[in-house]
């Protein structure tokens, strides 16, 4: 609805207003109005807003109380209302109106009813002139009379420990009662010239309405803060009831008769005078109705209101007279929304019960405290002597059912989404809208825009609303809904989004194939998303396979869709050609792990192609090309993958074979047996600098057919190589002088054959040719006759350098002969040198022990003559010397008894004793050699040695045969004379 200024704000009575457009609720036999419309006679406007709020007649208890008893007034606490009736009575009811407690505090009216912040005490004040302070939860009861009536009260809010309340009426005076312990009594607090008609308590402070204003006291200081004066131009006081509302315990609103006004307390400077507080006005205007009712919501006023100017204009004139005319044709009240910048955002015409004989102090509006703050929605009660509406803000559920009757399904479904999310206005109404009534309202929105043809915009609201749980209703949703998008031809827009799970497996097939062509990007994403279970793998796949076929395009993406489902399946030899055409990352590491070599066996040339991509499709060295992992692995695994299915697949691809074949040839020569001729052409074709290498290190190939491959292709050195193999050797030189004129190489190559027919043929050939000459003399060395070669040079011939081939002839000959000198001369220093040292050797004596025993005898040497082997073996002289010989090599001057005390003699004899004792066994040694003595320890193993050798067995054989070795098999030693 179009939004009415109300008027600036400012306190002028002549300040211009506006009127607004009001909006007449019909009440159905809930008290939910049905329709909000400017009149009867006009029609909707297009741009219709939604109401605020929603109003309902209490039920109850109340219809019941409202047959004999009119209400007078009422108190809205956070769990009961309070209500005070003409005939007396005080009433007190659930929010639901279900009566909870009723008792006759007087006999008149109830002007007015006030509670404690407990919710324990309820005081009623009424024409009778008494107050009535009333326990609800004991018997406690307090009656003050005051012999005149009273208008209004207000208890303490802290009334169980204080038991004091404030009380005033037609005496213009405003009374504090208050009970003590010891006493009880009055006290005064104002008294103004007309009657007291309305007072709110708030913590420490009390506000009350006279004809001077409203006055502000603070009990705790006692003492009266502010006034606040009542407008200029103001009707008389006691016409229209002052609305007191405090918003907080610094905040009072009030509402009398066409004014609003928001009087703010504020704290004095420390060294100000006079009060501790100070009221400031912050909001006043004027309106063009009575105010009956004041109350804030979501900090805007919430205004109950009666009439229009005319009443307000009405109450101006009257003020002189001595009362108000009632009107038989009194509008229905109002109530209204005003913003902050007094804006009206809405009103309400409220048709209650004879609302055309009733006048604006009939009504009332009290605000009731959400049971829960944030959480409960407020709730604001109007009364009228007949009915009790109950008024609260428009939930969730009103919204909705606003907005889908006006076919605004999408605000609809995002409001229920912010509030389910806890945000927005809708927020604490969320539970108003359960999960079942929001999927409905969205798939009912969603089949509308099906209709339309707007089946991409019917897609989005499906994939929010639709549920996901695995339970049947759900299942049943999203299997119709898939149907309803296939029939559409519009799979594709809800395809990523269907549950993967609950479904049947006809609905991911049908989804898949639906996609396999027409969204073949899509088609793969669903397929690596989905779990295994949800469709049959290998139907699938040869679906794919039969696309791929037919597809020239995007290839692709079916042929990893292709190795993701072959190896779902397990079969990694139809996987692992995808994967190789893919060239995906660490397809041969993974071959190599998984021990995959049988599934590549017919994949060689897929393995190729993969090491090409990983070289980077450029021209490589043949170096880098034989260490790719793809080639690698072909020639590391020849027992899975033999070498000749490997050289069938290759070869169509020669150089993909050539790069094998090279490889093979580097892990085992013998591999490559028998694809050597094939390989000879390949090195010819593609690597001719490495084709000799193979000819020398080969020897498999024919050399017929690798001479004529070579002949092909004018390799001459390798001809000459293979020419030289085939024994040919005058040919392969006649090659090298003719075509490639290398004199190097031709005798290089004579050098190699060692063949003196060949050096003959040679020379022949080079006497004519100067450079030939000249090289076979500088390069020829010892091979060649200079002199022979020098004597076939035809007269006359210009050789250039000979003299220089010459001098280095002569030089190396000279070098020759003194490099043979000096050897000479070193070998004569090391004879030498080596034979003075066996001579010192030879001439070093041999330490025997006296305890030593005899070899032969196993005798003592003590006191007797020792034979001693240069083996080392020590025996009697006589027990080795046949006794002939011992007798001829005794001499006379040495006696065994001299022998017997030698080393007496050596020790304390005279030098010449001593060095005639030693000659004389020098002179008997010299004698003994002449008849080569032999060791016998030596002799026998000799012997037996010799026996070895002719019987063929080995010393572990004869082992075998019982024969253990003996200590006398010693290895044969150097005999040494004494």
């Amino acid at each position: 609805m179009p939004k009415a200024v109300l008027g600036e704000t400012t306190a002028d009575a002549d300040t211009e207003s506006l009127v607004s457009n009001d909006d007449t609720p019909d009440f159905d036999d809930t008290g939910i109005p049905l329709v909000d419309s400017e009149s009867e006679d006009d029609t909707e406007d297009e741009d219709e807003d939604e109401p605020a709020l929603r109003y309902k007649r209490l039920g109850g208890s109340v219809p019941g109380l409202f047959e004999k008893d009119t209400a007078s007034t009422l108190r809205a606490c956070e769990r009961f209302l309070v209500l005070g009736t003409h005939w007396g009575n005080v009433i007190v009811i659930d929010i639901e109106g279900n009566l909870i407690k009723q008792w006759r505090a007087h006999s008149a009216t109830v002007n007015s009813v006030s509670v404690d912040l407990d919710n324990e005490y309820v005081a009623s004040a009424g024409d009778d002139g008494r107050v009535v302070v009333h326990g609800l939860y004991n018997d406690d009861i307090t009656i003050v009379d005051y012999s005149r009536p009273v208008k209004a009260v207000a208890i303490d809010p802290m009334f169980s420990r204080k038991r004091r309340f404030v009380c005033g009426g037609t005496g213009g005076q405003v009374i504090m009662y208050e009970k003590k312990w010891y006493a009880k009594g009055d006290t005064i607090l104002f008294t103004s010239a007309g009657p007291i008609l309305s007072i709110q308590w708030m913590d420490s402070l009390v506000a009350w309405a006279c004809d001077e204003g409203v006055q502000v006291y603070d009990v705790g200081r006692a003492m009266r803060i502010t006034q606040i004066a009542r407008p200029e131009g103001s009707p008389r006081a006691d016409l229209f009831t002052c609305r007191l509302q405090w918003r907080d315990s610094r905040t009072l609103d009030i509402g009398w008769a066409d004014f609003v006004q928001v009087v703010v307390l504020k704290e004095r400077a420390p060294d100000a005078l006079g009060p501790l507080l100070y009221a400031e006005i912050s909001v006043l205007f004027r309106t063009d109705f009575v105010v009956c009712g004041l109350a804030v919501y979501r900090s805007q006023f919430l205004v109950l209101t009666y009439g229009d100017h005319e009443t307000v204009d009405q109450g101006r004139m009257d003020s002189n007279g001595g009362g108000q005319e009632r009107s038989r044709n009194a509008q229905a009240p109002e109530l209204r929304v005003i913003n902050r910048n007094i804006e009206e955002m809405s009103s309400d015409a409220l048709p209650l019960d004879g609302y055309s004989l009733l006048q604006p102090n009939d009504y009332a509006l009290a605000y009731c405290l959400p049971a829960t703050p944030g959480e409960d929605p407020d709730t604001w009660f109007i009364l009228s002597p007949k009915q009790l509406v109950a008024v609260r803000p428009r939930g969730l559920a009103d919204h909705v059912q606003w907005l889908t009757e006006r076919e605004n399904y999408q605000q609809a479904l995002s409001d229920i989404e912010d509030a389910y999310a806890g945000r927005g206005p809708w927020a604490m109404y969320r539970d108003q809208v359960k999960e079942p009534e929001y999927q409905a309202i969205g798939q009912h929105y969603a089949q509308l825009l099906m209709d339309a043809g707007d089946s991409a915009e019917a897609a989005k609201v499906c994939l929010r609303v639709l549920p996901r749980t695995g339970e049947t209703e759900s299942v049943a949703a999203w299997e119709s809904w898939i149907f309803a998008f296939a029939e559409a031809n519009a799979l594709q827009l809800v395809a990523p989004h269907i549950p993967t799970a609950g479904l049947s497996s006809t609905v991911y097939e049908m989804v898949l194939a639906f996609l396999l062509t027409s969204d073949i990007a899509q088609f793969k994403e669903l397929v690596f998303a989905w779990p295994p279970t949800l469709f049959n793998a290998l139907s699938v796949a040869l679906a794919v396979e039969d696309q791929l076929e037919k597809t020239t395009g995007d290839r692709e993406a079916l042929q990893e869709t292709l190795a993701f489902l072959y190896d779902r399946l397990n079969q990694p030899a139809k996987s692992l050609k995808y994967h190789l055409e893919l060239f995906t990352a660490g397809v041969l590491d993974r071959i190599r792990r998984e021990n995959l070599f049988d599934a590549v066996r017919d994949k060689a040339e897929l393995v190729m192609r993969y090491d090409d991509h990983e070289l980077g499709g450029e021209a490589r060295p043949l170096g880098d090309r034989c260490e790719a992992k793809g080639v690698v692995l072909l020639t590391d695994n020849t027992d899975a993958i033999p070498c000749a299915s490997v050289v069938k697949q290759l070869v169509s691809s020669p150089e993909h074979l050539h790069v094998y074949l090279h490889t093979l040839l580097g892990k085992d020569p013998h591999l490559g047996a028998p694809f050597a001729d094939l390989q000879v052409e390949l090195y010819a074709e593609y690597d001719p600098a490495k084709l000799l290498s193979f000819l020398r290190i080969s020897t498999y190939y024919t050399f017929d057919k690798a001479l004529e491959i070579c002949e092909e292709r004018g390799l001459v050195p390798e001809m000459v190589f293979i020419l030289g193999r085939m024994g040919d050797n005058h040919r392969a030189l006649m090659l090298i002088i003719e075509r490639l004129r290398d004199v190097p190489r031709a005798i290089e190559f004579a050098k190699e054959q060692n063949d003196p027919e060949l050096w003959s043929d040679l020379m022949v050939y080079s006497r004519d040719k100067p450079e030939f000459i000249v090289g076979l003399l500088e390069l020829g060395g010892t091979l060649t006759n200079p002199t022979k070669l020098i004597r076939s040079v035809p007269q006359g011939l210009i050789v250039p350098d000979i003299r220089r081939a010459l001098t280095n002839v002569l030089y190396d000959y000279h070098l020759q002969v003194e490099l043979c000198t000096d050897c000479k001369h070193v070998l004569d220093a090391d004879c030498e040198l080596l034979s003075e040292g066996l001579r010192r050797v030879q001439h070093q004596g041999l330490a025997v022990d006296g305890d030593q025993m005899c070899l032969v005898c196993q005798d003592s040497l003590a006191g007797s003559v020792a034979l001693s082997f240069w083996c080392g073996h020590v025996f009697h002289d006589r027990c080795v010397l046949h006794p002939d010989v011992l007798k001829k090599t005794m001499l006379k001057s040495m006696s065994e008894s001299a022998l017997g005390r030698r080393n007496t003699r050596l020790m304390h004899g005279s030098i010449e004793q001593r060095r005639m004792l030693t000659q004389s066994k020098l002179d008997r040694t010299m004698l003994i050699r002449q008849y080569h003595p032999v060791c016998p320890v030596c002799a026998e193993y000799d012997q037996k040695k010799m026996a070895q050798m002719h019987t063929g067995w080995s010393s572990s054989e004869r082992k075998d045969h019982g024969e253990e070795p003996t200590a006398e098999l010693l290895p044969p030693m150097q005999a040494l004379l004494l």
